[in-house]
C-alpha cells in the first residue's frame, strides 16, 4: 500500500517533534539553533523559548552564535525545570549545549512532546574523547527527522578536511584522556578548544582510559 500525504517536518515549526542539531566547536550548531528561533518568531502565533544548562557560563544568559546572532536563554540546573515553565498552547523549545544537561533530559524532552511542544536541542555529539557526550546519543535516537549534522573545518595548517571532533588543549598540548569530561574554556586552567578531523584528533591515555572503563573504574 502506498502512503500518500505524509507529514513531512518543516524547518519552522512541528508541533509534536523532537530534533537535534549536531557538530563539534564552530561548526555553526548554535547559529542554526538561533535562525530556528528567529525564524518562528515572523510568526506571531509561535511562542519560543531558549534553554541551555547552567553550567555554561561562557555568555552569562545568553545563546549567541560567532556572526553575531544572540537571544536570552533560562538557564537550568535541573532538566525537570523546563517542564514547570513550560504550559500553554505548543511552543517551539530551543535547548543549547544540551550535551551538557542531567540524565533526565531525555525524558523531559518527550514528556514536551507528548504536551505538544517542538523541543530542538543542539549539542556535541562526542567529548574531547571522541566518546558519545552525555545524554546526546539518547537525544540523537529521538529525533524524528533525521539528525541535522554541521560541520566545521579542521583547525591544522593546510587541512582541509571536516572537523568532527573536538580537541582539548591543556598549556597548548593535547588533554590526556584521563581528564575531567567537563572543563568549560575559560576557567583557572589555561584549557582550550578546537575542531579537529579524525587524522589530526590527538588524544593521550585514551588507551588507559578505555580500559579503566572496562574494569568500571570510572
Amino acid at each position: 500500500m502506498v502512503v500518500t500525504n505524509m507529514y513531512r517536518p518543516n524547518t519552522t515549526f512541528n508541533p509534536g517533534y523532537i530534533e537535534c542539531i549536531i557538530g563539534t566547536m564552530f561548526s555553526g550548531k548554535s547559529r542554526e539553533l538561533l535562525y530556528r528561533g528567529l525564524r518562528a518568531e515572523q510568526f506571531g502565533d509561535v511562542k519560543v523559548l531558549y534553554f541551555k544548562p547552567a553550567i555554561d557560563q561562557r555568555d552569562e544568559d545568553y545563546i549567541k552564535s560567532r556572526d553575531g546572532l544572540q537571544r536570552k536563554a533560562v538557564l537550568f540546573k535541573d532538566s525537570e525545570e523546563l517542564l514547570d515553565f513550560v504550559n500553554g498552547n505548543p511552543s517551539l523549545i530551543l535547548i543549547d549545549e544540551a550535551q551538557f544537561s542531567d540524565t533526565n533530559l531525555p525524558i523531559v524532552v518527550q514528556l514536551l512532546k507528548i504536551k505538544g511542544h517542538n523541543v530542538v536541542l543542539s549539542g556535541l555529539p562526542k567529548d574531547f574523547r571522541g566518546q558519545p557526550f552525555g545524554v546526546m546519543p539518547q537525544l540523537m535516537a529521538l529525533s524524528e527527522p533525521p539528525v541535522k549534522t554541521v560541520y566545521s573545518v579542521c583547525n591544522i595548517d593546510g587541512c582541509h578536511n571536516d572537523g568532527t571532533l573536538p580537541q582539548r588543549l591543556r598549556n597548548g598540548e593535547p588533554d590526556s584522556a584521563l581528564s575531567p569530561t567537563v572543563i568549560i574554556e575559560g576557567s583557572s586552567e589555561s584549557i582550550a578548544y578546537e575542531p579537529r578531523c579524525v587524522i589530526h584528533h590527538k588524544v593521550p591515555d585514551i588507551k588507559e582510559y578505555l580500559e579503566s572503563k572496562l574494569k568500571g573504574d570510572q
